[in-house]
């Protein structure tokens, strides 16, 4: 069974489709198996792997539609997952997954949706990387409910860590009430500059409070990072001997020492 990671965080801006693609990469150079989820209904993750989701017959929206109208999607999935345009597969998103939320109403189990939509492929997979919008609403319900180890990506500054107490409030909430089967792999410094003092101090709190293994590999600021979306590269597709690449292949590493496999 596949170790489904979910990337999430309340702040906007604070990395997390970077992070998604680039370890999705990461750990697919590692040998891994691996299927990148977008789960955003700006479908950040599914552009900045240079697919236009305009152009999309299929995405994650239609099959869960089918589901909400009782249809089985197995021979569907198989034909959704965009595979061989990165070392990972990708299971699209669009626009119209914003609609979901209205469409699956007080329907019972609407929180299970995603989870039963893995169910029929992770069986295929080592990783699943799910990324999800900085709203607290359907989708990430369904994304939080669906994965077993949250990361929490977050720039090193006092004002990130309001977002990323909230990420642990919905994480307690979640376990008590919906899955408690989910863990918090670790916090994510991204775009940080450990040379600076506020840098220091945030992930000393951080260390404080979580303890020292909860603190993942740090992610240094590289503009590369920032530029290689633009062309629908990944940081190792577009620069692979940058700090960037350098950070995300280091972090790939931790994760698969963690899981141990």
């Amino acid at each position: 069974m596949a170790v489904t990671l979910v990337l999430a965080n309340r702040k906007g801006g604070s990395g997390k489709t970077t992070s998604s693609i680039n370890i999705a990469d990461a750990l697919a150079r590692k040998g891994k198996k691996v299927l990148l989820l977008d789960f955003d209904s700006q479908a950040q993750a599914t552009t900045s792997c240079g697919i236009l989701s305009h152009n999309l017959e299929m995405s994650v929206y239609e099959l869960i539609h089918l589901m909400l109208n009782g249809r089985k999607v197995t021979n569907e999935i198989s034909t959704t997952i965009i595979k061989g345009k990165k070392p990972f597969d990708i299971l699209p998103s669009k626009a119209d997954l914003s609609a979901l939320e209205v469409e699956a109403g007080l329907l019972d189990g609407r929180e299970t949706l995603l989870k039963n939509l893995l169910l029929e492929i992770e069986a295929a997979y080592d990783y699943i990387l799910i990324d999800l919008p900085p709203s607290l609403g359907f989708t990430t319900i369904n994304g939080l409910v669906a994965a077993n180890r949250l990361i929490i990506p977050m720039e090193l500054t006092f004002l990130a860590m309001d977002g990323l107490a909230q990420m642990m409030g919905i994480l307690y909430r979640v376990n008590a009430e919906l899955n408690p089967d989910l863990s918090l792999m670790g916090i994510l410094p991204v775009k940080c500059d450990l040379r600076t003092n506020l840098a220091r101090s945030v992930a000393e709190e951080i260390r404080q409070n979580f303890g020292e293994e909860r603190i993942l590999c740090p992610v240094r600021n590289d503009i590369k990072l920032a530029e290689a979306p633009s062309f629908g590269e990944t940081i190792f597709e577009y620069a692979i001997n940058c700090r960037g690449a350098s950070d995300y292949g280091q972090l790939g590493d931790l994760i698969i020492s963690r899981e141990g496999f």
